[in-house]
């Protein structure tokens, strides 16, 4: 199935969970927060969170400093 990830387009097998598509592109897991349709998904449940084809993400990364 195709997953857009911050407007590139991206191949993951049926059933693939958030945690696990953000792991085979090798994102790291900290500092950064996914949003499904503008609505940012808690980490906590990103292992079971269920992607679907066509889903659009983003990605936001967290930064410091100010």
């Amino acid at each position: 199935m195709k997953i857009k990830l911050n407007d590139k387009t991206y191949e993951t097998a049926e059933g693939t969970t958030l945690e696990r598509f953000m792991q085979e592109l090798g994102m790291p897991l900290q500092g950064i927060a996914v949003a499904i349709d503008y609505e940012v998904i808690p980490k906590g449940q990103w292992c079971e969170t269920v992607l679907e084809d066509k889903m659009e993400l983003m990605m936001i990364h967290a930064v410091s400093g100010g």
